[in-house]
């Protein structure tokens, strides 16, 4: 198995500035930026612009957009995706300009843009400009947070998967995506937070190649993020006005998932805790209220989210509404 990892990772102040000379050392000349409304003030390039909905709503991707030699993603989930789906689609290379760090689709060789989601290339490239990272909404950065705890739950469900039902597991990988978000908790728990915006690029760009080493999600989406699709499912399914970030899911996710761990193993004694207090320290949501859910929504995307891929995890065959119940209510989630 080849794995594709990025050529060149740039995280520092005024990054966006170094576009160019990345473009030459990969020998890139004519480049499509995809980027969003909000996002476009961040391109000041010569070269040609185009919306992620509008490249979406195109029914003749490959046609329209034949002649460029790479796709330079800059914005926030959706323009980072597009992009990449758009570099699969016309098999180039893909650049990654984040503006925002709130999941790690920013180095991920994942496209969640369409559903199922599915590995592609990972970015060739990754230039984080910090400076403009930390001026995002502080929503968007406390989720990154979230998105990052899950690799905790994510490992211990792999494991759990590789003993009870011998799938493939890689320890490589496995160590490196427990290693990044130990260190960012470690991070948040014992520190002023003055580098955090930093720290959590690092961390997901980080948990991005631990997917590409694997060439699986598994390394960072186990139980946890099972719970935050099943939160989605039931949102469309009830027509919920809840704006819930894909992160803040994945955190509270985290937080019940580790739980269920710490019970079938006592070194992971208060684990769960751990991670409730390091989003706790960055404002993310650690409850359903503060999520923007009723209990019972909760307790159903419990019972449900064995349910939602076939992903052998803690949750095993699934929950009863009695477990569920119980679990949200011994984590403090309900």
């Amino acid at each position: 198995m080849i794995i594709i990892t990025p050529r060149y990772t740039i995280i520092e102040d005024g990054a966006i500035n170094k576009i160019e000379e990345v473009l030459k050392k990969l020998n890139l000349r004519n480049p499509l930026i995809v980027t969003g409304r909000n996002t476009k003030k961040y391109c000041k390039f010569f070269y040609d612009i185009e919306y992620y909905d509008e490249i979406l709503n195109s029914q003749i991707i490959e046609q329209k957009y034949i002649d460029y030699d790479c796709i330079i993603g800059v914005g926030g989930g959706r323009a980072i995706d597009t992009g990449k789906y758009l570099a699969y689609k016309l098999g180039i290379p893909f650049i990654s300009v984040p503006t925002t760090a709130s999941n790690d689709g920013i180095a991920s060789p994942i496209v969640s843009i369409k559903q199922p989601s599915f590995m592609v290339d990972a970015p060739i490239a990754i230039i984080a400009d910090t400076e403009i990272i930390k001026k995002s909404p502080k929503r968007l950065l406390s989720a990154g947070m979230g998105d990052i705890v899950s690799n905790i739950t994510a490992v211990l469900d792999w494991k759990l998967a590789y003993k009870e039902r011998g799938e493939k597991y890689s320890e490589s990988s496995a160590i490196f995506s427990k290693t990044i978000a130990k260190e960012l908790i470690s991070y948040v728990l014992n520190s002023d937070l003055s580098e955090y915006h930093t720290k959590l690029v690092k961390a997901l760009v980080g948990s991005g190649i631990a997917i590409a080493i694997a060439n699986s999600s598994r390394p960072a989406s186990g139980s946890e993020h099972l719970f935050s699709h099943a939160l989605d499912k039931l949102k469309e399914e009830y027509n919920l006005d809840v704006n819930s970030l894909h992160g803040e899911q994945c955190g509270i996710g985290t937080i019940m998932m580790s739980y269920l761990h710490e019970k079938e193993n006592k070194k992971l004694s208060g684990l769960h805790e751990k991670i409730k207090m390091s989003l706790k320290k960055v404002d993310a949501p650690t409850t359903a209220k503060e999520l923007g859910f009723d209990e019972d929504i909760i307790v159903e995307a419990l019972t449900i989210a064995h349910k939602i891929r076939n992903r052998w995890t803690i949750l095993r065959d699934g929950l009863s509404r009695e477990e569920a119940r119980k679990l949200a209510e011994e984590t403090g989630v309900i």
